[in-house]
């Protein structure tokens, strides 16, 4: 690392200052012009993030970040940290968590075709409860999940989660009825709560403002290999287990069995591979630690605070982009099924047989990996996610009427650019990374895009009612609808964060000389509405 200069540094010491009160008496109140602190040295404050500390044990400097050291630290994280997230490497290559969190929901829908229907005697509109419970149970869950996750390390809690739900997975292999395979589906949901609110948080303590949004596309894009490997998998299972008579296990009991053992080795490894935080990171060390907290200094965020703030929780319910974004989870995750649930039913309703449709599904996920990494790293170079987001949404909403309209190969051809959606998601997911500031504002907010994600896929396989079957026209149409507002809700949310920074520009401008930032304000817990530097990411 680079050899940091005597001239200039400073140290924290714990000197008794004069703190300001910082009141948020409306959602842009923080935007308003406010009289600059008076605060020469940082004293130790209750609550703060802990980056706060890890800056005193790094010696307290503000350094200036030097491009080459920083480039190779950023390579450094990135060979470290991305494989973790998405693959999980233990003598061969395991899936990692969130691609297994995918293939693990989806695998309902190859068993769908393998063999379950017929094993446990499943009637009417009961495989589309057998698919809902699953978010009943992540919906039941999900509050617990925001104490917990701040409560215990981050990655040991993620691990245990994970361990459980390929448990479960398997489990699920053993089911012979209805109400079995409701028991493991709704387990499976309570184990998968905390995956989203725990991937946002380790994006935002291991990366810059800027560099999240590919990121999440890259661990997002990990769903369409899932959408690949998944087709590929079950289609072999139900060719060489399900053509064969005298096969002890039925094919859909060995998709559980195995994606389930494999996930239980993944979250195994996790617990021993994957670091807490970036102030435990064995792979850095005290002067690494120190560059990476001037790395991300400007995020505005630090690394994360285990005090619980109920007055963050109260500022993330009255913030009206909370609730843009909750919407847009919501409501894109109503049509979610054509891609989970009810992706092979469908393409069997465009003219297709079972196991060509567990090929056909695979070039969704294909179109997913080129859309998610292509627009993100767009996104990433320009610094407009929004409306890289909003040109993904287009081909949807085109491949959606195109499902609507017609059949076979132009619908299958639909089918797939609908794949383009979950650019929404992964720039939800980087939005509120970025542009959510305070431990427990950015925990509550995630969880409740977690909430609305479950209500939507809760109700997703409903608008896939049999009496519908095969075309499920109704599905089709509601789906053609719901991509419209949900592009119409990215344009509202870009005009609020822009006029959002336009008044924090125009009151810091009013202040001129007179403006003046508290010292290390980037690492005392503030959320984004306390933090009159903080700028939103558009």
């Amino acid at each position: 690392m680079a050899e940091i200069p005597e001239k200039g540094k400073e140290t924290l010491e714990p000197d008794v200052v004069e703190e300001p009160t910082r009141v948020v008496s409306s959602l842009d109140s923080a935007t308003k012009p406010v009289p600059p602190p008076a605060v020469h040295r940082q004293a130790p404050r209750a609550g703060a993030d802990a980056a706060l500390e890890l800056l005193r044990e790094t010696g307290g400097l503000r350094r200036p970040v030097d491009p080459e050291a920083n480039r190779r630290l950023v390579r450094r994280i990135d060979t470290h940290i991305m494989p973790l997230i998405c693959i999980v490497c233990v003598n061969i290559i395991h899936s990692g968590p969130y691609f297994l969190q995918y293939i693990d929901k989806t695998a309902i829908s190859y068993a769908s075709v393998t063999g379950i229907v017929e094993s446990t005697g499943l009637k009417g509109n009961e495989f589309n409860w057998v698919a809902s419970i699953f978010f009943f149970g992540q919906l039941a869950f999900e509050f617990p999940t925001i104490r917990l996750i701040q409560l215990f390390p981050l990655a040991k809690y993620a691990s245990i989660n994970i361990t459980l739900w390929g448990a479960v997975l398997a489990c699920l292999a053993a089911c012979k009825n209805y109400a079995g395979l409701l028991v493991c589906r709704f387990f499976l949901g309570v184990l998968e709560a905390a995956v989203v609110p725990a991937w946002v948080l380790f994006t935002s303590q291991w990366y810059t403002k800027e560099e999240q949004a590919f990121r999440v596309g890259i661990w997002f894009s990990t769903c369409g290999v899932a959408q690949m490997f998944g087709g590929f998998f079950a289609y072999g299972v139900a060719v060489h287990v399900g053509r064969d008579p005298n096969a002890l296990l039925r094919g859909w009991q060995v998709i559980f069995l195995f994606l389930g053992l494999l996930t239980v080795v993944t979250g195994i490894a996790f617990w021993f591979i994957m670091p807490d935080s970036p102030a435990v990171a064995g792979f850095l060390d005290k002067e690494e630690k120190g560059a990476h907290l001037e790395r991300i200094r400007h995020n505005e965020q630090g690394i994360g605070s285990q005090t619980f703030k109920w007055d963050q929780v109260r500022e993330a319910l009255g913030d009206s982009m909370t609730w843009l974004y909750a919407f847009w989870i919501f409501a894109a995750n109503i049509p979610n099924s054509i891609a989970t649930s009810f992706g092979n039913i469908l393409v069997k309703g465009m003219g297709y047989s079972n196991e060509q449709s567990l090929l056909l599904v695979t070039p969704l996920g294909a179109w997913e990996i080129v859309a998610l990494i292509g627009l993100t790293y767009g996104a990433m170079k320009t610094r407009q996610r929004l409306y890289f987001c909003i040109a993904g949404h287009i081909p949807a909403i085109v491949g959606a009427i195109l499902m609507a309209t017609t059949d076979h190969v132009p619908a299958l051809i639909g089918y797939y650019t609908s794949g383009g959606i979950p650019i929404g998601w992964t720039t939800i997911l980087g939005l509120q990374s970025s542009n959510v500031a305070g431990s427990t504002k950015k925990v509550t907010v995630a969880c409740l895009g977690t909430v609305a994600y479950t209500i939507g896929n809760i109700i997703s396989p409903q608008t896939f009612q049999a009496r519908d079957a095969p075309r499920y026209l109704p599905a089709k149409i509601s789906i053609c609808i719901i991509y419209v507002l949900i592009t119409l809700d990215l344009v509202l949310m870009r005009w609020v964060l822009d006029r959002r920074n336009r008044r924090r520009d125009e009151a810091k401008a009013a202040e001129g000389d007179a403006h003046e930032a508290e010292e290390n304000h980037e690492f005392l817990d503030l959320t984004d509405l306390q933090n009159r530097e903080f700028r939103y990411e558009l």
